[in-house]
């Protein structure tokens, strides 16, 4: 397919205030099937939205209609990040899907790259029978650890100013009692925070009707999965999931400030037919 035949189609879905930004990028024609990419978290979303958007024209060029998701509260969308939560997460996604399928008729698959992939299952979870397929990017298998990660960048941060100390358990307190925190640039309120936190494998039971693909990113070629990749994809295949797994090598965008390509995974993931 030529460049000229690949369309782009930016909009806003939802009512005003609660509006979010979506981008489209497609194939001229009828696509066979619609991909919704669920972003990822904070400044992991800004590090790779080049890489997704190279990969949406290699998917609006196979004959697909990519749309790429700002969440309420992050990117180009209306709210703050603070004001976020899970369920309007989900509701973001339940509108997009809603309005592609009420538009054009087609299959829809999910494409969500680190906690965007978690959300991802999540969403697919509580929509039985919606969802075609489901292609994840280096998933968070963990919102518990997750969550902890992120606050560490907190305790860093403080340390690096020279500023009063706080650990983990006390930002999780202030979090609690309905402060929003500053953390890496971005203010974040207790109750996303907590969503994401319970966010759990444990009922994710026949999440689509085909198959879940699962890129993940290893050092060099041949070198096993960690353990908690392993548990995480035994646990899914176990509640009658469909799960391939595809490794991948190459940097790990997500954690790099300068921008980077990762052509093996656009590579496989080009490969996987949805």
């Amino acid at each position: 397919m030529k460049n000229n035949d690949i369309q782009v189609f930016p909009r806003f879905l939802g009512e005003q205030g609660e509006r979010f930004f979506t981008l489209q990028i497609r194939c001229r024609q009828q696509p066979k099937a619609h991909i919704v990419f669920v972003p990822p978290f904070g400044e992991e979303m800004n590090r790779c939205r080049a890489l997704v958007a190279e990969q949406a024209r290699h998917f609006a060029a196979a004959g697909y209609a990519c749309t790429l998701i700002d969440f309420y509260g992050s990117g180009d969308s209306e709210g703050e990040l603070y004001e976020a939560s899970l369920q309007i997460w989900h509701a973001n996604i339940r509108l997009a899907v809603d309005t592609l399928q009420r538009e054009e008729n087609v299959p829809v698959n999910l494409w969500g790259l680190r906690l965007g992939a978690f959300v991802a299952l999540d969403f697919a979870a509580a929509t039985p029978g919606a969802i075609e397929n489901i292609l994840l990017w280096q998933p968070v298998v963990s919102g518990k650890r997750y969550v902890t990660q992120i606050l560490r960048q907190r305790v860093a941060s403080l340390a690096g100013k020279n500023l009063p100390p706080e650990t983990t358990a006390q930002i999780r307190e202030k979090l609690s009692s309905g402060e929003h925190v500053e953390i890496s640039g971005y203010t974040v309120g207790g109750t996303l925070m907590d969503d994401i936190e319970k966010l759990s494998l444990a009922e994710m039971t026949a999440l689509c009707s085909g198959t879940i693909h699962w890129c993940e990113n290893i050092s060099e070629p041949g070198e096993e999965l960690t353990g908690a990749t392993l548990k995480a994809i035994g646990q899914l295949k176990k509640l009658e999931n469909d799960v391939q797994v595809y490794p991948f090598t190459g940097p790990q965008l997500w954690q790099l400030h300068k921008r980077d390509a990762l052509p093996e995974l656009v590579s496989v993931t080009s490969s996987i037919t949805l």
